[in-house]
């Protein structure tokens, strides 16, 4: 009899300290699963989120600049706008100043996109004075436009690819020829020290809607 009391309390007290133990597994094993939880959170979030104050490598614009450059863009495709014949992908543009006369005020490059500015052969692009005034309207031209180290009567000649080749285009005393594609062709390769709208290496060029 005294040894059947000792196996009872024996079993009672492995059941106790089972029952007692089971509740400490499943706290570790939960806390360890919200942990996970937890670190793959963060994980996804660093992954997928950029945060606010992350690097940027956009080049700010000339406040005064970008209005010129929307007001000329606005009255040079005034007829087609008021048509609704322009898209809205269309209606944007990047820039880009350089003194290409070095007379001490900028020039500005004006790039354009989308269905109605470019096709198989490249898109259009102007040239402007710093007073906003159209030097050249350049047609079927790839990007980047280069600037070359030569000048033609005081004007930098620039280097325009258009099929897939490069060609010279010099200043004629009022402007560049509009169609690369029909201006000799550049020999050898522009050297990557040359200024070049839009950097393909580092586009920083934001778009601008117009």
């Amino acid at each position: 009899m005294k040894n059947l009391s000792l196996i009872t309390l024996s079993v009672g007290s492995m059941l106790f300290f089972s029952c007692q133990q089971t509740p400490k597994n499943n706290t570790a094993a939960e806390t360890k699963d919200s942990l996970s939880s937890t670190t793959e959170q963060k994980k996804t979030e660093r992954t997928d989120t950029v945060p606010a104050t992350a690097p940027t490598t956009v080049k700010a614009y000339n406040e005064n600049t970008v209005k010129l450059v929307k007001d000329k863009l606005v009255t040079i495709f005034k007829d087609d706008l008021s048509k609704n014949l322009i898209p809205e992908p269309s209606r944007k543009f990047i820039l880009f100043e350089y003194d290409l006369n070095e007379d001490g005020k900028t020039e500005i490059f004006v790039g354009l996109t989308g269905p109605y500015f470019c096709g198989s052969g490249g898109c259009t692009f102007l040239l402007l004075n710093h007073e906003g005034e159209k030097v050249t309207q350049f047609t079927v031209t790839d990007y980047p436009v280069i600037i070359a180290k030569t000048k033609t009567k005081g004007w930098k000649d620039l280097i325009l690819s258009s099929a897939g080749k490069n060609h010279l285009m010099k200043f004629n005393g009022t402007g560049y020829p509009s169609n690369p594609s029909v201006q000799p062709i550049f020999e050898g390769t522009p050297g990557n020290d040359l200024p070049k709208f839009p950097n393909t290496v580092n586009a920083d060029f934001p778009w601008v809607n117009f």
